[in-house]
């Protein structure tokens, strides 16, 4: 895994260079590149062939699918926290000034936590059924091209509409925080579960 570590220089960067535009896109931004980051395990284990070792080893399959469940939240609020950390200094260079209270902080948490709940059902259950080679493209990059497709038209339509529509959505969230974002983080919360789930079950069912 050390090959991965000069990668983690780069998110700083990329989290400043995001909020030069908008602070609000700080956390989501960060769980994503943080949570990115656990795809290296597969990559390693494949590489390795250290599936086979498992099998020499007093380790199950249950075992290896929560560990790295674990590394991936761990990963996640890693990149929530740093996040939240970068926003004061953003908002004194950003295009879009944004002022953080309590509530929409919450309210992009809970976003993030949805977010990194869709990625993780997305992803996890065909890395570990598929292997990293094939599992990364539809398990990773197709489901992150889609949703970086969907958030740039939502930033076009929001230019072109001139009404600030993330930013009621924001709004919205935070004076209706227990129904939106408790209804974010159960809803994600059920994605996590169900990923958890099925990567059990198809890792458990796999041949090496």
């Amino acid at each position: 895994m050390k090959c991965y570590r000069i990668r983690f220089l780069m998110i700083p960067v990329c989290l400043f260079t995001v909020g030069c535009l908008s602070p609000i896109f700080l956390v989501p931004m960060g769980a994503f590149l943080l949570f990115s980051f656990s795809l290296n395990p597969f990559a390693v284990e494949e590489k390795g062939d250290l599936n086979r070792l498992y099998l020499t080893l007093p380790v199950d399959r249950r075992s290896v699918v929560l560990g790295r469940y674990v590394l991936s939240f761990l990963l996640f609020a890693v990149g929530v926290l740093l996040g939240l950390a970068m926003m004061p200094l953003a908002n004194l260079v950003s295009l879009s000034k944004w002022y953080p209270d309590f509530r929409w902080n919450l309210a992009l948490i809970s976003f993030s936590f949805l977010f990194y709940g869709i990625m993780s059902l997305a992803m996890y259950p065909l890395l570990f059924k598929m292997g990293y080679q094939r599992g990364k493209v539809w398990g990773y990059y197709v489901p992150a091209v889609l949703i970086c497709l969907i958030y740039v038209a939502m930033l076009e339509y929001d230019a072109m509409a001139g009404n600030g529509f993330l930013m009621n959505l924001l709004v919205y969230a935070s004076d209706h925080l227990l129904v939106v974002s408790g209804g974010m983080f159960a809803a994600g919360g059920m994605l996590l579960a169900l990923s958890c789930f099925l990567s059990l079950w198809l890792y458990g069912r796999r041949e090496f």
